[in-house]
């Protein structure tokens, strides 16, 4: 058999030249679109999740405002003055912006300021009610409650609303996070203003 032509040689390394780069060119490529792919899965992911936990939060928040309606102007009845803590959904509300939301941390902090504010103000009402009956004022009618609590309404609009960024659902609205019937349930005949 002859040997091929120096020429045919050439041709044929040229041929395999260009099938092996086009091959790994190929598979570059491929491997590139998957990493992309997945980066992208993994943070559409990550935005259904922290979309999860806004939700998660402003059904925390909405609930603390509601157990605090609830109350009715009357201190929590399990705890004493000494220990005044907050309800089970600010604190959930405390945990989940801690763990997804560092951004809104100030916020938090003086929502649970005010949350103090408010615990030690209806213990002061309640002692000043059982001490000095006529001194005392029932919380529809006593401004320095409705100046803590739409306070607090205040702030909780602003973290929803900072939490709506940081999911990304700017301008989006976000229904039944108000304190509205469909949320409140059987408490929805509560007074949610002062009386005038």
């Amino acid at each position: 058999m002859p040997a091929p032509a120096p020429a045919a040689a050439a041709e044929d390394w040229r041929v395999n030249d260009v099938l092996t780069s086009s091959l790994l060119v190929l598979l570059a490529l491929l491997a590139a679109g998957g990493l992309l792919q997945w980066r992208l899965l993994r943070r559409r992911r990550r935005q259904q999740r922290l979309r999860r936990e806004g939700w998660r939060l402003v059904h925390e928040l909405k609930a603390y405002s509601a157990w605090i309606e609830s109350l009715r102007g009357e201190p929590s009845p399990s705890a004493e003055p000494e220990e005044l803590t907050s309800a089970q959904a600010l604190r959930n509300a405390r945990a989940i912006a801690q763990a997804w939301f560092p951004e809104l941390g100030q916020v938090m902090l003086r929502l649970l300021r005010t949350d103090s504010l408010l615990m030690a103000h209806l213990w002061q009402q309640k002692l000043l009610r059982l001490s000095e009956p006529s001194e005392w004022l029932p919380y529809q009618r006593d401004p320095g409650y409705w100046q803590i609590r739409d306070g607090q309404e205040d702030l909780i609009e602003e973290i929803i609303a900072r939490c709506q960024v940081l999911t990304g659902e700017r301008g989006q609205p976000w229904h039944g996070t108000d304190l509205d019937s469909d949320f409140l349930g059987p408490m929805s005949a509560l007074p949610t203003g002062p009386v005038r």
